[in-house]
């Protein structure tokens, strides 16, 4: 799965046991998966690629109960290649993870709370900015700054605007690029670390979206300079939109936007 994975799994490991965090919950609507720990810290994964129910998971279907899930078992599945429904269940534990400590240890970090990440950094109009993913809300103030803008978006490969360019031609456009943002999602489709080191030559590089709730200092030692996610602050509300098949637009009024920056 590589070494992003390795890393963000073996720093989050360390703590399951000495803060005794158990499984409250995992559930799976049509866009997210999400799990809740027993301390109500909230993890998500975008996950419209596979519509697998989450019972179809034979480790979860195997417990009587989510609280006798191993939580290191199912970090585990976040390096599973073969096997889609497991790993996006693997993301949204690693996540939730991730905010616990994220949260418990937040006077560590540079942190500004309630923006963009447009919001802090002063992009150039002769600037080359790629955005992988259609990034809700950030091509429209772009377009309007800079002239060089191209996205790069699976889900949008057979429009044709001009914009628009190949997800085969991402190695090529973010070679070149001077500001770069990539939805968190990347790692779940597996392309998060690949997208991070084509970009290695931009001067700012974020990595955004409700799947993007990992700890910081694996994607920092990356060259990634702004994180950018969701604080989870009714989890329960969350947990409701997203089995009722909603999305960020629904249920991002029962959370705090963050930015850490390296």
């Amino acid at each position: 799965m590589g070494a992003l994975i390795n890393d963000l799994v073996t720093r989050i490991s360390e703590v399951i046991d000495r803060d005794s965090l158990r499984i409250k919950s995992i559930s799976k609507g049509f866009r997210f998966t999400c799990t809740v720990l027993a301390n109500e810290s909230c993890g998500m994964c975008y996950s419209i690629f596979n519509q697998d129910p989450i019972d179809s998971c034979k480790y979860i279907n195997s417990k009587k109960s989510m609280k006798d899930l191993d939580i290191r078992k199912l970090l585990q599945f976040v390096k599973n290649v073969d096997d889609d429904l497991e790993r996006v269940i693997g993301i949204s534990t690693l996540n939730a993870v991730s905010q616990h400590i994220l949260w418990k240890n937040v006077k560590k970090y540079r942190i500004k709370y309630d923006t963009d990440p447009l919001d802090h950094l002063k992009v150039e109009e002769t600037d080359r900015v790629v955005m992988i993913g259609n990034i809700r809300g950030f091509l429209p103030r772009l377009q309007k700054t800079v002239q060089d803008v191209v996205v790069i978006d699976d889900g949008l490969k057979n429009m044709s605007l001009p914009y628009l360019k190949s997800p085969e031609t991402s190695q090529e456009h973010l070679n070149r690029a001077d500001v770069v943002f990539i939805t968190g999602s990347a790692i779940a489709n597996r392309t998060l670390e690949k997208l991070i080191q084509w970009s290695e030559n931009a001067r700012e590089i974020t990595v955004v979206g409700p799947t993007a709730g990992f700890v910081a200092e694996p994607l920092f030692a990356r060259g990634v300079t702004i994180l950018s996610s969701m604080q989870v602050l009714e989890p329960a509300k969350v947990l409701k939109n997203i089995v009722e098949g909603g999305g960020t637009p629904n249920f991002k009024v029962y959370c705090r936007k963050y930015n850490i920056f390296r």
